[in-house]
C-alpha cells in the first residue's frame, strides 16, 4: 500500500463522511458542536491555539481588553452557541 493508496482511502472516507451530513443536516449541528466543544476545551485549559485564534489581529471587540478577560468572554460566548446549537438540534423536526 502506497502513500497515494492512503491519501485516496482517507479521502473518499471524508468524502462519504460530508455527503452524509449534507444528506441529514441535523447531525451537521452536532458535528458543529464537536468543533466548539474542542475550542471551549482548548479555551478553559488555556490552549495557545484556542486563545490565540485570531493570528495577533485586532478585533474591535476585545481591544481593551486584558488576555485573561478575553478569554472569559470567549467562553461564555462559545458556551452560549453550544447551548444555542444543541437547542436547535433537539427542537429541529
Amino acid at each position: 500500500m502506497t502513500v497515494t493508496d492512503i491519501y485516496e482511502a482517507m479521502n473518499s472516507k471524508a468524502e462519504a463522511f460530508f455527503e452524509w451530513l449534507q444528506a441529514h443536516p441535523k447531525y451537521g449541528l452536532l458535528f458543529g458542536v464537536g468543533l466548539l466543544a474542542l475550542w471551549l476545551a482548548g479555551l478553559l485549559f488555556r490552549w495557545k491555539w484556542a486563545c490565540h485564534w485570531q493570528f495577533n489581529s485586532k478585533l474591535w471587540l476585545f481591544d481593551d481588553c486584558k488576555p485573561e478577560t478575553r478569554r472569559r468572554v470567549q467562553i461564555v460566548l462559545v458556551s452560549v452557541l453550544i447551548i444555542l446549537i444543541l437547542v436547535d438540534f433537539f427542537v429541529w423536526r
